[in-house]
């Protein structure tokens, strides 16, 4: 009969189209899931480590962004579903090498090796996965928050010895520079200053190495938190090293210099509060250079923001 329907028509549609469609949401379930084992396997550090305490607060801020750009994750996969042939061997061997390097990490877990090597792995499905559902303009977006995300690995032991030792002897230095321009005699002997004959000794955490960690993982917030260009973000990461290091040897000269005009009692008690008004004002001065830089040449954030629908610009 003319102008009716086919029966046919009606029918649910195939099944592989409502297989694509629960696609995205098992990738979001596996994704999770390979990013809470990497942070778990990271509270060690977290928890014992000395410079690396700040890392409790990444997971949820990775969480808030990715929450934020959601819309551009909710598309339909570039290309042919997997086959089932594939994904299943993949998945037993992606859970067998996960399984081996988490037990390398118990066997000792200040050996970041198996850990970076996790985080490669996660790092790499997941930027194969964001190409999968949003090509290269898609998965760019989300460098930035990938990035952010790895701040809270400690960082190889080698690596944070060397940059341990290269950040003490350049504290040492600059404050020994302007402790003299303030009229002390100084001296230094490796890792102390003398200043009038008094000993005062530079440790590993007055290097300035958690400063510099934690102000690069907060310059790296404040570039996605105002959605920066690439250029701003890089400035940002600029400025919190630089930002680190200038309040590091103002806080180093000023407990030396306490410790020589107040006594070692006065210099215990001002030696936490020094930490947390340093901290304090380079955050401020970072979310300045974030403010700066979020409004180029005079136009308004907001605009660029909806011209870009959130992406980087």
């Amino acid at each position: 009969m003319s102008g009716t329907t086919p029966i046919s028509s009606l029918k649910d549609p195939p099944t592989s189209s409502r297989v694509m469609t629960r696609e995205p949401l098992a990738w979001a379930i596996l994704l999770s899931a390979l990013w809470l084992q990497l942070f778990a396997a990271c509270s060690y550090a977290w928890r014992f480590g000395e410079y690396y305490d700040y890392g409790w607060y990444v997971p949820p801020l990775v969480g808030l962004f990715v929450w934020r750009l959601r819309h551009r994750l909710c598309q339909r996969p570039r290309g042919p579903r997997a086959s089932l042939g594939w994904v299943v061997p993949g998945l037993i061997v992606l859970m067998a090498a996960l399984t081996l390097l988490r037990i390398l990490e118990w066997v000792d877990p200040l050996w970041t090796l198996p850990l970076w090597s996790q985080a490669l792995l996660v790092s790499g499905i997941s930027l194969g996965a964001l190409h999968r559902f949003g090509g290269s303009a898609v998965l760019l977006r989300f460098v930035p928050i990938l990035v952010f995300a790895l701040t809270a690995l400690p960082l190889p032991k080698r690596l944070e010895t060397q940059t341990v030792a290269s950040l003490t002897r350049s504290v040492i230095a600059s404050s020994q520079q302007l402790l003299e321009w303030t009229g002390h005699q100084v001296q230094t002997l490796g890792d102390r200053l003398v200043v009038n004959h008094e000993l005062i000794h530079v440790t590993d955490g007055c290097s300035g190495i958690r400063s510099a960690q934690s102000f690069l993982m907060a310059a790296l917030f404040f570039g996605e938190w105002m959605q920066l260009r690439w250029t701003g973000r890089l400035l940002m990461i600029a400025f919190g090293i630089a930002t680190a290091w200038t309040f590091n040897v103002a806080r180093a000269t000023s407990l030396a210099w306490i410790r020589v005009h107040q006594g070692e009692s006065a210099f215990d008690q001002a030696h936490d509060s020094a930490g947390l008004l340093a901290f304090a004002g380079g955050s401020l001065v970072l979310l300045v250079c974030a403010k700066w830089l979020d409004r180029p040449f005079g136009t308004p954030s907001t605009i660029r923001r909806q011209l870009a629908e959130g992406g980087v610009i």
